[in-house]
């Protein structure tokens, strides 16, 4: 029987992440163990999490390193404590009793298959879809399929995709040995698109898995008002172009893009308001023009 170790990732957030772990109790699979990487938080999340659940073990990484840094912490334990497959959780996620035994099932059933996504929900209305998997759209963006749609079973079939979200995504050993972690370059964002491509550019399969349930916050609208998320999605987006060597014309026309939406953000009276992310997005070009990646310093 497969070994499997989840790797949840707390930073800030432990009311959230005891829920997490409570939701793990309840998995029906046996054969996993779970690590709790703490991500540099500055409440009381290690010693609250310790005394709820002290069979945890919990790594402490001493600072925030992002999604890429942090769950590369608990990827490595893994791998070291000889775990087949590995599945990264937030600490904002909720997971049915019967997802990681989808997961597992699929993982056998597709040997060639890499990277395995749950059906995700969003946790305020717990049938509507957050991600149903990720499909590549215009300008190499990679929007979640259903984001939105209340499931009628219209996402019911095992089937290939381009990328997963992050959230809770399902990862066997073999291409995090070929292909390497999560890239901290991203640090936050679009580092599971990132790993996703690479894995599926070595033949490794990229699968949604709708027997596999997770539910998640709905956090559309508190990131559209973020100048960290305008900032970090951004920047991202033009490195993964120029990591994937997708060409020169792609990157402009994406910074023509930016530059576009910075123009509006000035001149037009109703985006007048939108100055923080006109700000945020500006610096994106420029950090990434200027080759400057990871945690942007400036937003911390």
């Amino acid at each position: 029987m497969p070994k499997v170790m989840l790797v949840v990732l707390n930073w800030n957030n432990v009311p959230d992440t005891l829920k997490c772990l409570q939701s793990l109790e309840q998995l029906s699979y046996p054969h996993y163990t779970i690590v709790v990487v703490d991500n540099g938080s500055s409440d009381d999340s290690v010693s609250r999490i310790r005394a709820a659940y002290p069979n945890v073990e919990v790594l402490e990484t001493g600072t925030n390193l992002g999604y890429a840094g942090g769950n590369n912490v608990g990827i490595r334990y893994a791998l070291g404590q000889g775990a087949d497959y590995v599945l990264l959780l937030n600490d904002d996620a909720v997971v049915h009793p019967g997802a990681l035994s989808a997961l597992v099932d699929a993982a056998l059933a597709y040997p060639r298959g890499g990277f395995f996504g749950p059906k995700v929900y969003m946790i305020e209305d717990r049938q509507r879809l957050l991600s149903a998997g990720r499909v590549m759209g215009n300008g190499w963006d990679f929007p979640h399929r259903g984001i939105g749609e209340l499931d009628e079973g219209q996402y019911d079939q095992v089937c290939e995709v381009d990328a997963l979200s992050g959230c809770a995504l399902f990862v066997s050993r073999e291409p995090i040995e070929t292909v390497g972690m999560l890239d901290e370059d991203f640090f936050v964002y679009r580092e599971d698109i990132d790993w996703c491509y690479r894995g599926k550019q070595a033949g490794f399969k990229v699968l949604f898995v709708p027997e596999a349930k997770v539910w998640h916050p709905d956090t559309r609208r508190r990131d559209v008002d973020s100048p960290l998320v305008t900032y970090y999605i951004s920047r991202n987006h033009l490195l993964f172009l120029a990591k994937q060597h997708l060409g020169a014309g792609i990157i402009l026309s994406s910074l023509a893009t930016y530059l576009r939406r910075v123009l509006k953000w000035s001149v037009l009276p109703r985006w007048r308001h939108e100055h923080r992310q006109r700000d945020a997005l500006v610096r994106a070009m420029v950090d990434f023009v200027g080759g400057r990646f990871g945690r942007a310093e400036w937003l911390a």
